[in-house]
C-alpha cells in the first residue's frame, strides 16, 4: 500500500514546499510527498501538513492517521468542520518562532517604557516634548498572558533586559528564573493592576476570545500599554479604542486583527497612539518547521507521542 503525506501552505512561496519534502525525504523516505490539489489517489493520504488549507482538503481520507499544523495557533484548523475529529492534531510549539516573537514583544515594551506614544502625539502637534520622563525598566512591569514555550521565551529576554516579568496561566506553571507565575481566572484582573504592559500570547479558545477588555483595561494603570501579538478575537476592539481615547491607556502595538488585513475604514488606523503591523510577529521558518513536522511525524510511527498534540477540549 502507498503511504503519502499532503502539503498545503497557503501563501507558500516555495520555501515551506520545499524545506518539508527535503526533510520528509531524508527522514521517511518511503512516504510519497503530494501537493494540494494534486493529491492522487485519496486513499493513500495517511498524513497531512497544512497551514489554512480549505475544508475540501479532509474530506474523503479515509486512510488518515494525524493532520500536522505548520504554526503554532491552530484555532482555524479547530473551526474546519472537515478536520476529522478522531485524528491527532499535531501543533509547532516554537520551530524558531519564539525568538522571533521575543524580539517583537522586547521591542513593543520599549515602545512603551520610553514613552513612544507620547512623543509620537506631540510631533503631531509639533512640539518638542523634552520634559517628558522615562523610569528604568525596573519600574515597568510586564504581565504576559500565556505562559507555554512562547510566553516563556519572551519572559526570559524580557527578564535579561531588566523588567519584572510575571505570566498568567489557566494553572500553576514552573516558569525560568525571575518570572513570578499568576493563575487561576481570579487572579487576572490583580494581574492587570501589576502590569505597565500587557502582553498576550495566548491560543485562541472559547475562553481566551474577548479576554482584553474594558473591564481588563480599567484594571490595568494609568497610562497602560497593551501587546497582542496572539489572535485578533482576543482584543474587543471598541474597548482598547475608548480606553486609548480617554487617556486612561498610552497606546497599543498589534500584530492581529479580527479582519486581516484591517478595512481602510477601520478606526484603528487613525490613532496614532496604535501601532499595527501585519501578523508579522513571528514568521514560521520554513526549515525549522519541517524539521519539527517531520520529527512529531516520526515519533508518531514508532509509537511516542510527540510535543505539540493539540487537546482538542482545551483548543492548544
Amino acid at each position: 500500500m502507498t503511504c503519502a503525506l499532503l502539503f498545503h501552505y497557503d501563501g507558500d512561496n516555495g520555501e515551506t514546499e520545499d524545506a518539508m519534502r527535503r526533510t520528509l525525504a531524508t527522514v521517511a523516505p518511503d512516504i510519497e510527498f503530494r501537493v494540494w490539489p494534486d493529491i492522487g489517489d485519496r486513499r493513500d493520504i495517511v498524513y497531512v501538513a497544512v497551514w489554512n488549507p480549505p475544508a475540501e482538503l479532509f474530506l474523503s481520507l479515509p486512510a488518515l492517521e494525524a493532520v500536522f499544523a505548520l504554526s503554532a495557533g491552530v484555532d482555524r484548523l479547530l473551526e474546519n468542520p472537515a478536520l476529522p475529529a478522531s485524528v491527532p492534531l499535531i501543533r509547532l510549539e516554537d520551530a524558531g518562532m519564539a525568538d522571533f516573537m521575543a524580539e517583537y514583544v522586547l521591542y513593543g515594551v520599549l515602545h512603551a517604557h520610553r514613552r513612544m506614544p507620547t512623543f509620537a502625539v506631540a510631533a503631531q502637534a509639533r512640539e518638542w516634548a523634552h520634559g517628558v520622563s522615562v523610569p528604568e525598566a525596573a519600574s515597568c512591569r510586564i504581565g504576559i498572558l500565556g505562559a507555554g514555550v512562547l510566553g516563556q521565551h519572551v519572559a526570559r529576554r524580557l527578564v535579561l533586559n531588566g523588567y519584572p516579568v510575571q505570566c498568567w496561566s489557566r494553572g500553576p506553571r514552573s516558569l525560568p528564573p525571575g518570572v513570578s507565575s499568576v493563575h487561576g481566572a481570579d487572579a487576572l484582573l490583580t494581574m492587570a493592576t501589576n502590569s505597565d504592559v500587557l502582553v498576550c500570547l495566548l491560543p485562541l479558545t472559547d475562553s481566551t476570545r474577548g479576554i482584553l477588555d474594558r473591564q481588563l483595561f480599567e484594571a490595568m494603570p494609568k497610562d497602560g500599554f497593551v501587546i497582542n501579538a496572539a489572535r485578533g478575537a482576543h482584543l474587543v476592539d471598541d474597548d482598547l479604542l475608548a480606553a486609548v481615547q480617554s487617556g486612561h491607556l498610552s497606546g497599543a502595538l498589534l500584530d492581529v486583527m479580527h479582519e486581516e488585513p484591517a478595512s481602510p475604514s477601520h478606526p484603528f488606523w487613525a490613532e496614532t497612539r496604535i501601532v499595527t503591523t501585519p501578523h508579522i510577529a513571528a514568521p514560521s521558518p520554513p526549515r525549522a518547521s519541517a524539521e519539527q513536522a517531520c520529527a512529531a511525524l516520526v515519533a508518531l510511527r514508532r509509537g511516542d507521542t510527540p510535543p505539540g498534540r493539540v487537546d482538542r477540549a482545551s483548543g492548544y
